[in-house]
């Protein structure tokens, strides 16, 4: 993800990466952790969101041990805080890096004596 604008904070301890107590976690909390510890989003993540997520993690053993829906909203609602879907990073600005698609070397600015096509067929162009 191009992240760029966002300047992760390569000063986030250790341990605040880690999720504290880990072994009093279910499977399936530690897999949510793992999830997002790994994630794209979390290259940008700064202390308060490694905090968050540690926050979060109660809440989620507790939805995983007795489903509810007042856990479930107050989840999402962290989640897409932190980019959880596409839309939550595409309302936040978060864009995947295409580095290994066709195209993706295109630069930034074409010189000025070089037609856009792109711009030209959507302007109704051939």
């Amino acid at each position: 993800m191009d992240l760029s604008h966002l300047e992760g904070d390569e000063g986030v301890p250790d341990k605040l990466r880690k999720l504290f107590k880990r072994d009093s976690y279910s499977v399936a909390t530690q897999r949510w952790w793992d999830t997002w510890a790994e994630s794209d989003q979390a290259e940008s993540f700064k202390a308060t969101d490694w905090q968050r997520l540690q926050m979060l993690a109660p809440l989620v053993e507790s939805y995983y041990r007795r489903p509810g829906h007042n856990a479930l909203a107050e989840i999402r609602q962290n989640e897409s805080l932190l980019g959880a879907t596409v839309t939550d990073r595409m309302r936040l600005r978060m864009n995947k890096k295409d580095s290994d698609k066709p195209g993706s070397d295109k630069p930034d600015q074409l010189p000025e004596n070089v037609a856009d096509m792109d711009l030209y067929r959507a302007l109704g162009g051939a």
